[in-house]
């Protein structure tokens, strides 16, 4: 049993995850509350906003009134002091216009700001050096952005990282980077000539600026006392060094980090600097004991630690997989007399479950199958079901949930980045705006337009919907036709049920264009009198309406950043196509917090492994689909940037070889499958085929882990005592 946390002093507590760390950090903060500390006293840092919904529970549960306990990301806490204490440092950082209050850009409006300035630079051929389109050019400049803002670091600095780790110095690859510096310094002086705010001016900002200035440090701690930040791992430099700064202040502190995790180094998470903190508190408290993973799980895990962890030593290669899998010789049993019997270890092959196929389609089959089974049969909860893959393509999302919806078992996915023009609701209303606001530049396509009516009216299948979308929407036709202008023998193929609905849409529709609204007004009025009610497309359907408010959202801050001075009442004509521009170049996919907090909903969760360990959520069951493919263990092509260069650990000037990368993926393979399965407490199944989705043999690293385990822990085969024949 473990001793009570301190509620005083700084104390720093580790552990692998799943071994009830944030548990014991919710119950030192009721604690705090249950002693009369004021809820405005206590400050909670993550470093995603979703990580801190176990604190906000915890301080609903403590049911203190009259304050609430801020649950913060370095960001967020920037931006609300940068608006509270603009006065102290709009001058002094370069404002153009000190006077006037700064306005702080979201993820999708920063992308529209840089656009403007990266078009003309990619028209020019100033990043013709790699092949890239222009949102990779922008959102990979962001990261460069963000890197300097988090390491200190200036833009040059970042530069020269990167041109020194580049190992070929005769490609125009330098080039590229001279120019991705310069893209950035053009956004940079965009801001500061408009009081625009970015997420790293934000963090620029507060570092270089706030954290020095006695104005701003004296009420910071007459209002915070307590200190919780919970996933140090996973959280950057700048918010050490603010933890740091803060730490001799605090009347209390706990800082909690993950073991063997770390997982949003693409965003700039240093692990090895959040451990650094350790040495800053007065007690070091570390738990070992699982409470989540089954004994099986966790002698799986410590195969994985042995196999591929930080010691590991590489493997042989052989072209023998019999080599690969052959089993150890079992250690003699001691049979002394009076003796207990031994009670066996728990054996890593009881974790998991597998089946290898031919072929990728099989896998996704067998894959639903055992879903099915698992609900159906024994009674798992859908919620306690998460399928995982290295990437989601849409044919794996569509397939899948596709045969778990055909079978009422209801399902979640969720990919932070893909843009919203791929969703395919999503798609659908922006069709249908373009066609209730036509102008003769921007018509859709009938195939377009087929689309969405198959999708928002109820029963309407593909076939149908393209006859009626070639009955109505002919070529040169710039709006909707009428359901009883086309031939009575269409009329009777499409169904009069479905003429009827289609003519309410249409009805709707035309009656929008009557008036000049804004978008996020007409996506909402559309989905809630329209889309949702009975007899059309997303009535009931929880996805549609998940990823409907993202886009609703979207347009709404697009609205209110970007022209805050017009009224419902405005020409918005202009503004309408900037966004329609915008989301069809595939620059929106921010994050919505609304798609991070539905943990209560009861449905296979099905995501790539890293979303899923960013949700920091624990299953009954996992599926790892695609074992053999070496995405497990490779970091995404980023021509731009390169995360690891950028780290302050990693040496200036010195090149970023292939043993580099290949120990990076190794790396980042065991922290994501080792983080997996503590996440999982009964048991993994394993989608393996021999040719990937694309027809090629896979046998990448993580297969080879598996083969691995298998050949340790199978028993031997005994072979068969052939009797002698007689003489």
């Amino acid at each position: 049993m473990n001793r009570l946390i301190p509620t005083s002093g700084a104390i720093f507590l580790e552990g692998p995850a799943g071994t009830g760390k944030t548990t014991e950090a919710a119950q030192y903060l009721r604690r705090l509350l249950e002693a009369k500390v004021a809820p405005e006293r206590i400050l909670v840092l993550v470093p995603q906003r979703t990580l801190g919904r176990p604190y906000q529970l915890a301080a609903h549960e403590a049911g203190r009134a009259g304050g609430t306990v801020e649950t913060l990301t370095l960001g967020g806490l920037a931006y609300d002091t940068i608006a509270r204490f603009w006065p102290l440092l709009a001058e002094r950082a370069g404002f153009a216009d000190p006077t006037r209050e700064p306005t702080f850009l979201t993820i999708e409006t920063a992308q529209y700001f840089m656009a403007r300035l990266a078009n003309p630079a990619i028209a020019a051929g100033n990043f013709a050096g790699v092949s890239i389109g222009a949102p990779r050019v922008i959102s990979q400049t962001f990261d460069n952005l963000n890197k300097a803002a988090l390491l200190g670091d200036t833009l040059e600095d970042v530069q020269m990282r990167l041109t020194g780790a580049w190992a070929d110095r005769h490609s125009s690859r330098p080039q590229v980077y001279e120019a991705s510096r310069h893209l950035a310094e053009q956004f940079r002086a965009h801001c500061l000539a408009h009081n625009l705010i970015d997420y790293s001016l934000a963090i620029q900002l507060f570092s270089n600026y706030l954290l020095s200035d006695r104005r701003f440090s004296v009420p910071f701690f007459e209002r915070y006392a307590y200190l919780i930040a919970d996933n140090i791992e996973e959280d950057h430099a700048a918010s050490h060094a603010f933890i740091r700064w803060a730490l001799p202040h605090l009347e209390g502190a706990l800082l909690i980090y993950d073991a063997d995790a770390g997982y949003r180094v693409f965003l700039g998470a240093d692990a090895d600097g959040a451990y650094n903190l350790s040495a800053e508190c007065d007690e070091q408290l570390t738990r070992t004991e699982a409470r989540v993973a089954s004994p099986a799980i966790v002698a799986l895990t410590s195969e994985f630690s042995r196999l591929i962890g930080p010691e590991f030593v590489p493997f042989v290669d052989t072209d023998d997989d019999q080599a690969v899998l052959a089993p150890e010789a079992p250690k003699p049993k001691s049979k002394g007399k009076g003796k207990k019997a031994a009670v066996a270890p728990p054996n890593p092959l009881d974790g998991f479950r597998f089946e290898t196929h031919a072929y990728y389609p099989q896998m996704i089959t067998w894959t639903a199958d055992q879903v099915i089974r698992l609900v159906r049969e024994e009674g798992v909860a859908p919620r306690q079901i998460a399928v995982l893959a290295p990437y989601l393509n849409d044919s794996l999302r569509f397939s899948l949930v596709y045969r778990l919806e055909a079978a009422g078992i209801p399902t979640l996915t969720h990919r932070p980045s893909r843009a919203l023009r791929d969703e395919p609701a999503v798609r659908a209303m922006l069709t249908l705006a373009r066609l209730a606001y036509p102008t003769p530049t921007d018509l859709p396509p009938p195939a377009d337009v087929a689309d969405a009516l198959a999708a928002a009216i109820a029963d309407l299948d593909p076939v149908r919907a393209r006859l009626l979308a070639a009955a109505v929407y002919g070529t040169g036709r710039t709006e909707l036709g009428a359901f009883d202008k086309i031939s009575a023998p269409m009329q009777s193929r499409i169904t009069y049920r479905m003429g009827e609905r289609y003519e309410a849409l249409r009805a709707w529709l035309a009656q929008q264009g009557q008036v000049s609204a804004p978008l996020d007004h007409f996506f909402r009025r559309l989905f809630g009198e329209v889309l949702a009610q009975p007899g059309y497309g997303f009535h009931g359907d929880v996805e549609a309406g998940r990823v409907i408010a993202q886009l609703i959202g979207s347009a709404q801050t697009f609205r209110t950043t970007l022209y805050p001075d017009f009224t419902p009442d405005s020409d918005w004509s202009a503004a309408r196509q900037e966004y329609f521009d915008l989301i069809g170049a595939g620059l929106l996919a921010t994050l919505h917090a609304a798609s991070w907090n539905d943990e209560t909903i009861d449905a296979v969760f099905i995501a790539p492994a890293t979303t899923f360990l960013l949700r920091n959520r624990f299953v009954d069951y996992q599926f790892w689909l695609d074992v053999g493919n070496g995405a497990w263990g490779e970091r995404l092509d980023q021509p731009l940037t390169n995360p690891y260069v950028l780290r302050s650990d990693f040496p200036p000037g010195a090149p970023w070889t292939d043993a580099l990368e290949e120990e990076t993926g190794r790396s980042m393979l065991y922290r994501v499958i080792v983080g997996l399965a503590r996440r999982c407490r009964k048991q993994i199944y394993l989608g393996i085929a021999d040719l990937g989705e694309e027809g090629a043999e896979e046998r990448g690293l993580l297969l080879n882990v598996f083969q691995r385990v298998i050949g340790r822990h199978q028993p031997p085969v005994v072979p068969e005592t052939v009797p002698e024949a007689p003489s």
